[in-house]
């Protein structure tokens, strides 16, 4: 059976190549799109460049142990929410606490029952989603989760620093180039976001969540506020005109139409950040932050260019310590 494109991806860690082989066939004619790896180095970089949807991972390992992997992903920000299985001819109890301890959301046994294995992918992937109210299309946490991090924050009274992302001339481009290169760019928009926090900010540490469209909200620590955007905007910048075609990625714009029916260019797209952080003031609600970014967004879109705009006023409140 050839997966469908909307096929959920599966990443087996796997350094018994026969097993590995025998779960992928078995899981391509089920429908899933698999990816393989037979080493942990190897499967934390396909894990981080293809995003899967759910991991199955093998305990022990040439280069590493399972649990010691899954609790890596588990600090890696693109990661720390994907569904990861543990596969093992382990199946004493004690195993299987330390797998769940690691971080696993689920833990099966060799010999593999091919039939406990599907259902226990579809649950894993189902539950994510429904817990997470991920983004179908990026994976990443949807607005739920969002607020409920903001939320956390303002709590712990930590200093911290909210992001709101979208992009700048992505409806000309939709138009140009149709829905499915569209996707493309809401996709490759999140990878940059999340690379470009990574770059900066502690395992753990920095949160990227997806609204809708091409609006992100990204939380980080507050002292880190400014590089998180610059790492951002040069990961973008780098990254997006890969997905303009030739000519109009040489002259740098594309042809369009107001809504007048009058030609005009758009240049390529870029990012437009706005930055609120809880340094000069204290917050009591996620609203809050959110209003003041709507206030500061006009003026992160006035430039077609990728830019970040920091609040910077100062409230009656007394500032966080």
């Amino acid at each position: 059976m050839t997966p469908k494109p909307n096929a959920p991806t599966v990443l087996v860690i796997d350094d018994e190549v026969n097993i590995a082989n025998f779960i992928k066939d078995f899981l391509e004619e089920n429908g899933y799109k698999v990816i393989m790896a037979h080493t942990g180095g190897e499967g934390l970089r396909m894990a981080t460049e293809f995003l899967p949807d759910t991991i199955l991972l093998d305990v022990e390992l040439p280069d590493t142990d399972g649990y010691t992997l899954c609790r890596t992903m588990r600090q890696t920000l693109s990661l720390r929410n994907k569904p990861i299985l543990l596969l093992t001819v382990r199946n004493d109890q004690q195993n299987e606490i330390t797998g769940l301890r690691a971080g696993a959301d689920d833990y099966l046994t060799k010999p593999i029952n091919t039939s406990r294995l599907l259902v226990r992918l579809d649950t894993a992937i189902h539950r994510n989603i429904r817990e997470l109210d991920a983004n179908p299309l990026t994976h990443l946490p949807g607005n739920a989760s969002i607020v409920q991090e903001i939320e956390r924050r303002i709590q712990s009274g930590e200093p911290f620093g909210v992001l709101y992302a979208d992009l700048n001339n992505f409806k000309a481009f939709n138009d140009q180039y149709g829905f499915l290169r569209g996707d493309q760019a809401i996709r490759l928009a999140a990878q940059t976001i999340v690379s470009g926090v990574e770059d900066h900010v502690e395992k753990g540490a920095g949160f990227v969540g997806h609204i809708g469209g091409d609006d992100f909200v990204i939380v980080v620590p507050g002292p880190l506020v400014e590089k998180s955007c610059e790492g951002i905007i040069s990961r973008f910048d780098q990254m997006i005109p890969q997905l303009y075609d030739e000519t109009d990625r040489k002259q740098g714009f594309i042809l369009g139409k107001t809504r007048q029916g009058q030609s005009i260019e758009f240049p390529i797209m870029g990012i437009a950040l706005v930055a609120i952080t809880n340094r000069d003031r204290t917050f009591n609600h996620p609203g809050e932050i959110s209003s003041l970014a709507s206030e500061l967004k006009k003026l992160a879109k006035a430039s077609p260019k990728s830019t970040y705009v920091m609040d910077r006023r100062r409230s009656d409140r007394p500032p966080q310590p």
